[in-house]
């Protein structure tokens, strides 16, 4: 019934370690690494790399989210790297569905003052070095893998769409091959050109004219004003609550880290014993938590620059998650017959990556354009693709906090996540995946913590993902038939994914230092893409 596994990429290093859903990405933050730069440097270097390798995820036109903790000064903080709906955007040309493809789609662009301002405050090296590996993997190109190659035939009705992305990505009119050369000189140029000026000239230089010149020319709703107000990231408290005896570190509102604590906090709740994964009683509790959390999330939205909204911090608090404890008891004791005779089991879009330096420094990024190649049209002459991030905002509720207003900050699901014991940093994970990101991490860290698994096989190990709506989504020929049986005796509607889904979320994770692990960095990435981990020799 379970198929052979497939293995998630590890390695091993005493001086720091980079994992990323690009093997490319992965080896340029190591070597930056290896020359002597920090956590915040390879960091800046890994997500332009992103941009050029992972292009379908996030980019330049995208937005970006941290979780940072400073080893010198033991603080740990959220970078909130938000883009921001267009101020001239006005309520009343509201259209009826939320907007998805094209120009109007886009919010405006945090990701380039996002990396600059990590590397001015926090970096040692000079943005023109960090930008270098980058602008030649783009001018001259790299190997379109499978994914990436499935991803641009999915796309292709609309990335025809658009001149750029045409002759880029589907030269000939055909998607590009597997193995093929995938060259973007127009982006390699644009980046080019923030290491000469800086990463400022997107927004008030050369470069944020030609923006304009695009939106005014496609009908876009960006303006030059829009670009003047550099949505500099926001330093906001880290989401801390406590997982058994680890402590959990995770991304405050706008993301949702306090998804992935309510979560955590359900569980709690229950024995060790009781939410074993490899069981129909253990997954069917992993289940519930997640279908009643994910249902408190959109009935409790938080906007942290919106205030006086009551549940602010209903979804974090211990009492609370009791309460939902007891009523998932009660769901299944109604089911009780069926699940508790069961004999035990034998057998985007948006991207995530996580770097720590040998001074203990950390970063935990989450970033993304929204959805597979966002907007699905380039910047003309520029390379980048538009985020499409309009549509995650809110279109009808009026009294909701993220209801498109000009200048307001779209709704997230990340969760980028620092695991510590006894108060010394211990794990270091996120995920891409919209609202699996939570329930995907999760997973992970109930058989890393409570299953007591390597990290790479609580990488590697089969995932499902439920909401409100009672859709099941799980890796098909990975679970026994007892568990699927028992999602679907419980009214669960069964959705099968491929045996390792790019859809259930890809975790990339690092375990720091400490005696058990030999002092040394163990860096995992997730099978279900194309990552890999890497340190400095």
């Amino acid at each position: 019934m379970v198929m052979e596994k497939k293995q998630a990429p590890v390695y091993r290093s005493k001086n720091g370690m980079v994992s990323s859903a690009s093997k490319q990405a992965t080896e340029v933050g190591a070597e930056i690494l290896a020359k002597g730069g920090n956590a915040f440097d390879a960091a800046t270097a890994v997500s332009y790399c992103l941009g050029v390798t992972e292009p379908q995820a996030s980019g330049i036109g995208g937005q970006s989210m941290a979780v940072v903790y400073l080893a010198a000064e033991k603080r740990y903080f959220a970078l909130d790297g938000s883009s921001i709906a267009p101020y001239h955007f006005q309520p009343k040309d509201m259209p009826k569905k939320p907007l998805k493809l094209g120009l109007k789609a886009t919010t405006l662009p945090s990701t380039p003052a996002f990396y600059g301002y990590l590397s001015d405050n926090y970096g040692t090296l000079p943005l023109k070095e960090l930008l270098a590996p980058a602008i030649k993997m783009a001018t001259k190109g790299f190997p379109v893998t499978p994914l990436i190659h499935s991803l641009i035939e999915r796309s292709k009705e609309e990335l025809k769409k658009d001149p750029q992305a045409k002759e880029n990505f589907l030269p000939q009119g055909k998607p590009l091959k597997a193995g093929e050369i995938l060259i973007q000189p127009e982006l390699g140029k644009m980046m080019g050109r923030m290491g000469e000026k800086g990463w400022q000239d997107f927004y008030t230089g050369e470069i944020g004219k030609e923006i304009i010149r695009d939106m005014e020319a496609r009908g876009g709703l960006l303006t030059a004003e829009d670009l003047s107000q550099i949505p500099i990231p926001i330093e906001r408290p880290v989401l801390e609550g406590k997982y058994r005896k680890y402590g959990i570190i995770t991304f405050p509102p706008p993301g949702a880290g306090r998804v992935l604590m309510q979560i955590l906090n359900i569980l709690e709740n229950f024995t060790e014993e009781d939410i074993d994964l490899d069981s129909p009683y253990g997954s069917l509790i992993l289940a519930l938590a997640f279908q009643l959390t994910l249902r408190d999330r959109k009935q409790m939205p938080q906007n942290p620059d919106i205030y006086f909204q009551q549940s602010a911090r209903k979804m974090t608090n211990k009492k609370y998650s009791r309460e939902v404890t007891e009523n998932i008891r009660r769901i299944i004791d109604k089911y009780s017959e069926t699940v508790s005779h069961l004999p035990p089991d034998t057998s985007g879009e948006t991207t995530h990556f996580s770097v720590a330096d040998g001074e203990g420094n950390i970063v935990a990024v989450t970033q993304s354009i929204e959805l597979v190649f966002g907007a699905k049209r380039t910047a003309q002459g520029l390379g980048f693709f538009y985020n499409n991030y309009m549509s995650a905002f809110e279109y009808k509720d009026r009294t909701h906090p993220y209801y498109l207003l000009p200048g307001n900050k779209p709704w997230s699901s990340v969760a980028p996540t620092i695991v510590t014991s006894r108060k010394k940093p211990l794990l270091v994970l996120g995920s891409p995946g919209s609202e699996r990101i939570s329930t995907a991490l999760s997973q992970v860290l109930l058989r890393y913590l409570d299953g007591k698994q390597d990290l790479s096989r609580a990488i590697e190990e089969p995932r499902f993902h439920t909401s409100d709506l009672k859709k099941m989504q799980l890796e098909k020929k990975r679970f026994s038939r007892e568990i699927e049986s028992t999602f679907e005796e419980t009214g669960f509607d069964i959705r099968r994914r491929g045996s390792y889904s790019f859809y259930l979320g890809c975790v990339q994770g690092i375990e720091l230092p400490h005696k058990k692990n030999g002092y040394q960095f163990y860096g995992v990435a997730d099978p279900r893409r194309d990552g890999a981990a890497k340190g400095p020799e």
